[in-house]
């Protein structure tokens, strides 16, 4: 109609609606498509480079993240035990379950020597599974490898920012006092 009409009558005429609710769903399609395929694609190749190289001379190329750091505290990850003592006194309680760990953890070593990684491990979580509040005590107070941000402030401060492999606290929080031996970070 748009070649034998006059340009009034198809200037004022309307698409079908059914029309332009399938395009808008193809286009729609089409970009999520296009657009997530990208998110895969590793930083910094384009996809002709990896289609010329084989695949096991390739060196890793890291992905590059960063999005989601805002809301998630950004950055690191830890792995962490903890035990949580809640109530009056749990702060000097700690400080005997923190005595415990490194007497058991040193029994029959030169204590200027440091202590054995694993029985200091192997202490901790022994105290954790008999004294801690928290669930995690089943595990040993093991809480897994988690992010910045993921915890409470007053927590993550310590994880974050203290020496890996030593018993820290009392760290007072709004859950209790807790004992924390940092087991790994990124830094």
């Amino acid at each position: 109609c748009i070649s034998s009409c006059p340009p009034h009558q198809y200037a004022t005429r309307r698409a079908d609606p059914h029309t332009n609710r399938t395009m808008r769903v193809l286009i729609l399609l089409a970009s999520l498509w296009f657009g997530s395929t990208a998110a895969f694609m590793p930083v910094g190749r384009s996809a002709k480079l990896q289609q010329q190289q084989p695949r096991r001379t390739m060196a890793p190329v890291p992905l590059q993240m960063g999005f989601f750091d805002q809301f998630f505290g950004g950055g690191g990850q830890a792995e962490a035990n903890h035990i949580l003592i809640k109530g009056d006194g749990a702060d000097a309680k700690c400080e005997e379950i923190k005595q415990s760990i490194y007497d058991t953890a040193l029994k029959g070593q030169d204590p200027s020597k440091g202590v054995v990684p694993d029985k200091l491990i192997s202490a901790f979580q022994q105290n954790a599974r008999k004294f801690s509040t928290c669930p995690s005590s089943k595990q040993g107070g093991s809480l897994g490898s988690f992010g910045k941000g993921q915890m409470v402030p007053e927590f993550d401060a310590v994880v974050f920012k203290e020496a890996i492999g030593v018993v820290h606290g009392p760290v007072k929080t709004q859950f209790g006092s807790h004992l924390i031996l940092i087991l790994d970070r990124d830094e």
